[in-house]
């Protein structure tokens, strides 16, 4: 790419700044929610989610099958501001794959759950 000069004053399509590490931390919850989905235990993830996702978060764990799912894998991270989005998939021997996205963020020094979808058996792009 040729020297642009003053980047303030350049129109146009600027260079993406590299991409930020995705803090441990919020991967570290992010494995802990996908374990306590793939146990099915539903009060350990009220606790974790915000009082407006607690139902959500209830029915994505009352979707699941029990016993059927036996390890977990995260598809891909975003971030938008401070909040990570996190795609991940359950697999089992006995069961489909599960899929579901949920957004963590920072809430009094904790991370959260901010939002959860179940994208099983959906179509489209986030259900890939």
């Amino acid at each position: 790419m040729p020297d642009l000069g003053a980047r303030a004053n350049v129109m146009g399509p600027q260079p993406i700044l590299p991409r930020k590490a995705v803090p441990p931390a919020m991967l570290e919850t992010a494995n802990h929610v996908l374990e306590l989905l793939t146990a099915r235990q539903s009060a350990e993830l009220a606790a974790l989610a915000m009082p407006q996702v607690a139902s959500d978060v209830a029915e994505i764990a009352a979707a699941m099958r029990p016993d059927a799912y036996d390890h977990h894998e995260i598809i891909a991270t975003a971030r938008v501001k401070d909040h990570h989005f996190v795609r991940a998939r359950l697999r089992g021997p006995r069961a489909d794959p599960f899929t579901v996205m949920f957004r963590l963020g920072e809430h009094d020094g904790r991370w959260m759950i901010w939002d959860a979808t179940n994208l099983t058996g959906r179509r489209g792009a986030l259900s890939r």
